[in-house]
């Protein structure tokens, strides 16, 4: 079943649910963006959103569409939007997000979409950091599962590697100085030829800059941040390193899930190298494990459909 959504810019959306943004430019927002134009996110994706509805009842979840349409034939978006009052599902106006932005130019340049292999994960790093800087809250990637309530981080970026930043999740308030200085030097650093040239590399670049260190270690232990961002440890939203993606969807028993993960918030299980690798639903993998606790509504949904989740 074909499904419209509205075409709006959520600040602005014709829905009534979705005017409720305007009352939302805070940090109780929580962002996910599906940027392939596909009108079938992943079960994965849907996942994630869930995940982070969960853990937030007290925020709004938006998932953000660049495709004005859903393919909701195995009925998951209606029945997270039944299980879940606070998940908003919309279609994005790009010209509004971008607009009195330092990556207008850019976006109306064509570069991140002309001569390059990357302009949807380009589109996506753009978006993210417009989305956090123009409402404030929490950008999330929909290859994370939230395992743990993320209130008591208001700016917060986190390490994937002892000298790198991730942009995997972006947590600040409207207007935030790091955001600002991210969208500058995405617009001056753009480059279509390297992947997370625009992503990692480039808030890496302005946390270098600001933290006057190539190395967070230390940063991170201090609890300090720099330019009032705070800069987490790996493990926090990162625990499992991409090098070490198939741990994911090896099986382990159940009971050791806590115990691996009890300084984490979230579970990042790197879509990019993981998305071909079918999990068995009766399986105890890492994966599995966290889809039947953080996201049962899809997990059921996306099983009772398949073998493999």
């Amino acid at each position: 079943m074909i499904v419209h959504i509205p075409q709006a810019v959520i600040l602005y959306s014709t829905s009534p649910r979705c005017k409720e943004m305007t009352r939302k430019v805070s940090s109780e927002n929580i962002f996910l963006i599906e940027s392939t134009c596909s009108p079938h996110p992943l079960y994965r994706s849907w996942c994630s959103v869930e995940s982070w509805a969960a853990q937030h009842p007290e925020k709004t979840v938006w998932f953000i569409l660049v495709s004005p349409f859903i393919d909701d034939a195995t009925g998951v978006r209606k029945s997270l939007l039944n299980q879940y009052s606070n998940i908003r599902i919309v279609t994005s106006n790009l010209e509004e997000i971008f607009s009195e932005t330092p990556l207008w130019e850019l976006f109306n340049s064509d570069k991140w979409l002309r001569g390059t292999s990357w302009a949807k994960i380009n589109l996506s790093d753009m978006l993210r950091v417009a989305l956090v800087w123009k409402w404030g809250g929490i950008y999330a990637d929909t290859d994370s599962i939230c395992i743990r309530n993320t209130s008591n981080l208001t700016e917060a970026v986190g390490m994937a590697a002892n000298t790198r930043i991730s942009n995997a999740i972006l947590i600040g308030p409207p207007r935030h100085k790091v955001f600002w200085m991210l969208m500058k030097d995405i617009q001056k650093n753009f480059r279509g030829d390297i992947w997370g040239e625009n992503g990692p590399q480039a808030i890496t670049r302005v946390m270098n800059e600001l933290c006057k260190t190539n190395n967070f270690i230390e940063i991170a232990k201090s609890g300090k941040g720099c330019a009032n961002m705070r800069v987490l440890p790996i493990e926090s939203f990162y625990p499992i390193p991409y090098q070490h993606h198939m741990k994911y969807t090896e099986d382990r028993k159940e009971t050791e899930f806590a115990k691996l993960f009890n300084s984490s918030y979230t579970l990042h299980f790197w879509n990019k190298l993981t998305v071909n690798t079918p999990v068995s639903a009766k399986g105890n993998s890492i994966l599995n494990t966290a889809a039947k606790t953080f996201c049962p509504v899809t997990y059921n949904i996306a099983t009772l459909h398949s073998n493999f989740f």
